[in-house]
């Protein structure tokens, strides 16, 4: 395909001729239906399932902060708000330094916001439908994600617009947060309260103040009982809330609605400073996450038909929001917070798994796509001694403006082994390359005749080459000369090991290393 394209293009100037030849794979593969580009696309064409009138998964992208930009953080997290897909995209140096590993993971959702969305808008598009269609039922709303992502934020911002909607109205308000086993308040000053379960196993909070205030009251009764709430200052965060706050609406006539926002999660290596008490709350909040992963995992499989048991037995957490894996008519967002930066990559790509695999319809709908990406400047910065054998056939694909990119270099040959090739050891090295390619299907002639010319002639032009890229460098001279007596060293030794004539009274052709034209001179 690329040999057809180069030809098809030789005469215009065309981005094509310049394509590394490891994106040509991925788009040869693609034009014969292989690879994962294929698989990829494959998977991003999927329709989107008809949304679930129970289970909205949703996935809002903050954007990048004032202090992340100054520090050199990009943005490597791509929204399709039309079609509700989020993709990740993770670059990474491969162990060698030379090159740069892009792997592009796709997942779909029931809805995606960007970070130029709103507040506002936000909560109007994927909140208020939900609160004004309560008619008697029960939702909730579940903010889940990395600490640092805006879970509070967006969690505040919801109920502080709930009171113009609910305009006039009455609304009573439950208002506790769980920490590790413990239930506190945030009504009565922290006070200690307790599940019981009654005789339908649905769960109270035995002791919690259940306060009636008017729509208009309730911003300002909110707000109070939140500065109550655990928090602590973590690596990721300097106002982490390290509980589980659960905001019950009984809205008079309408409905009950809870609003959970969910501590933020931190993996192992960002405990490093804790204390041996915030460790233990550590454990705790990644334990009722873990359980109330697998409550919603159990009811995607119950979902698709599969004998299942939610397990919301395993946590306080699960325990309190046993309605929405056991309840068919219990409606639930659950909304995924997630960071652009590079840095909390790993823990964007985690939180979009997690949540489409509380899903039955979007866990199938993931793709992911991988390419090595050549750092094309990396070769220009070190000398030409210290390429690596990858450094080497990149320099051969791309100098003399690809004149010798269809050249295949023996295994092992690094920058070192090529500066102590002369134009007639690189002569022969083609030429073997050229027999072996093409003396299958053009017989002896070429072997014998085209194979030593055509070899020759690329000997010549690639010792130039390597001559003009060695004396880019300070020193570069300095290695000529010493790859010269090297050569003529041991070419001395197989003289006289072979007993030849004295070298004066030889006549042989060879090249100087002066002009580039390589002028034939005499011995």
């Amino acid at each position: 395909l690329k040999l057809l394209l180069d030809a098809h293009f030789s005469c215009q100037s065309t981005p094509l001729r310049d394509l590394d030849l490891n994106i040509w794979e991925r788009v040869a593969d693609f034009c014969f239906g292989q690879g994962q580009a294929v698989a990829f696309l494959a998977g991003w064409r999927k329709s989107l399932p008809d949304p679930s009138p129970t289970m909205v998964c949703i996935a809002r992208k903050r954007p990048l902060l004032k202090f992340e930009v100054a520090s050199g953080e990009w943005d490597c997290v791509s929204v399709s708000r039309r079609d509700a897909r989020v993709v990740c995209h993770d670059g990474r140096l491969h162990r060698t330094g030379r090159r740069l590993e892009m792997t592009h993971k796709k997942f779909t959702l029931d809805r995606a916001y960007g970070s130029d969305v709103s507040d506002a808008e936000f909560y109007h598009d994927a909140v208020r439908p939900l609160v004004t269609s309560l008619n008697g039922s029960e939702a909730t709303i579940i903010f889940y994600g990395q600490t640092g992502t805006g879970k509070t934020h967006t969690f505040n911002a919801c109920w502080q617009r709930i009171g113009c909607d609910l305009a006039g109205r009455t609304i009573s308000v439950t208002f506790f947060e769980i920490l590790g086993k413990k239930c506190f308040d945030l009504l009565q000053q922290r006070k200690e309260v307790n599940l019981r379960s009654d005789g339908e196993e649905r769960v109270h909070v035995r002791g919690a103040a259940k306060l009636t205030a008017i729509s208009s009251e309730l911003p300002e009764l909110l707000e109070e009982a939140l500065q109550l709430r655990r928090s602590e200052a973590t690596e990721r965060n300097s106002l982490s809330s390290r509980s589980h706050a659960i905001c019950v609406l009984d809205i008079g006539g309408l409905g009950t609605i809870r609003f959970v926002d969910l501590a933020g999660s931190e993996r192992n290596y960002e405990t490093r400073y804790m204390t041996a008490q915030q460790h233990r709350d550590f454990a705790e909040i990644n334990k009722s996450l873990m359980a109330l992963k697998d409550c919603f995992r159990a009811h995607a499989r119950i979902a698709r038909q599969r004998t299942a048991r939610a397990p919301y037995r395993a946590s306080r957490l699960t325990q309190v929001l046993r309605s929405c894996f056991t309840d068919p008519e219990h409606r639930t967002i659950i909304l995924s917070t997630v960071s652009p930066t590079a840095t909390d990559l790993l823990h964007s790509t985690n939180s979009l798994l997690q949540v489409t695999q509380m899903s039955a319809a979007l866990s199938t709908l993931r793709a992911e796509c991988s390419v090595d990406l050549p750092l094309v400047d990396f070769a220009a910065s070190i000398p030409i001694w210290e390429w690596s054998e990858e450094d080497v056939n990149r320099w051969i694909r791309t100098v003399d403006n690809g004149r010798f990119k269809y050249l295949v270099l023996p295994p092992q040959i690094t920058g070192a082994a090529l500066l102590k090739l002369s134009s007639k050891g690189l002569a022969e090295l083609f030429e073997m390359s050229m027999r072996r390619a093409r003396g299958r299907g053009e017989g002896q002639a070429w072997n014998e005749t085209a194979a030593r010319e055509v070899g020759f002639r690329i000997g010549r032009m690639v010792f130039a080459a390597v001559r003009r890229e060695t004396l880019r460098w300070p020193d570069g001279a300095a290695r000529l000369i010493e790859a010269e007596r090297l050569e003529a060293t041991q070419r001395g030794l197989l003289e006289e090991g072979l007993n030849l004539p004295p070298e004066s009274e030889r006549h042989c052709e060879f090249f100087f290393w002066g002009d580039t034209s390589l002028v034939p001179g005499t011995l």
